[in-house]
């Protein structure tokens, strides 16, 4: 029983300093001052199958942001293509990062972006591919009926890229990528239960991370006013 209390207890202070050691760095976080973020799929092609995965990518990018960088305000990109219309639209967007890095820097663009506050702008891409499945899974009497046997998998590959234009006098831009490999397997036994790869998941994640960290980076290098 003593051996059990003393573990209680320095494990109940790891916590308790663990616990405090997040609201410090939030205190200190909410006490910065805010940084505008916007994110937008860029190129956008309303015929490429990634189309489907933005929003989800988009959500989990903010999420994370959010997390690495509290003091971020990230700018969904509905707003900053509200914002910019015409220019991102799939028929009038720049064609290349040199076309895109020209739009960023007109006039007109800058003030529309600055009455939003940004000062970042994250142009991320990508796509997930799936291999063909291997593997088999023989069911008696239909899939789901309780007699079905075997093993599937199907390799996953997720790879994303991001570039982080600064707003500010001196446009620059920045690139981080971020890659996940995994696979979705199913065993059968009885019912067939599919455990999904979360590669997309765990590329966006760390998309987002390095994002965040680019970003603090950044601001550690501007003089402060």
């Amino acid at each position: 029983m003593r051996w059990c209390a003393i573990a209680f207890v320095v494990l109940s202070i790891g916590c308790a300093s663990s616990t405090t050691e997040r609201s410090v760095q939030r205190v200190r976080a909410s006490a910065a001052k805010p940084v505008v973020v916007g994110v937008v799929w860029w190129p956008a092609d309303s015929a490429n199958r990634a189309n489907a995965l933005t929003s989800d990518v988009e959500a989990c990018l903010t999420s994370r942001i959010d997390e690495v960088m509290p003091e971020a305000i990230v700018v969904p990109q509905r707003d900053i293509r509200d914002a910019l219309y015409p220019l991102l639209e799939p028929a009038t967007q720049p064609t290349s990062e040199t076309a895109f890095g020209a739009l960023l820097a007109r006039d007109d663009v800058r003030a529309r972006l600055a009455q939003r506050g940004m000062r970042y702008l994250v142009a991320f891409t990508g796509d997930t591919v799936e291999q063909a499945a291997t593997g088999f899974i023989l069911c008696a009497g239909g899939l789901g009926a309780g007699a079905c046997l075997g093993f599937m998998w199907r390799g996953e590959d997720t790879a994303l890229d991001a570039a982080l234009w600064s707003l500010g006098d001196d446009l620059h831009v920045e690139r981080e990528r971020a890659h996940a490999k995994g696979a979705l397997i199913m065993p059968a036994l009885g019912l067939p239960i599919p455990i999904p790869a979360r590669t997309r998941v765990d590329a966006c994640r760390d998309l987002g991370t390095r994002i965040a960290r680019a970003i603090r980076q950044a601001e550690i290098a501007v003089p402060a006013d």
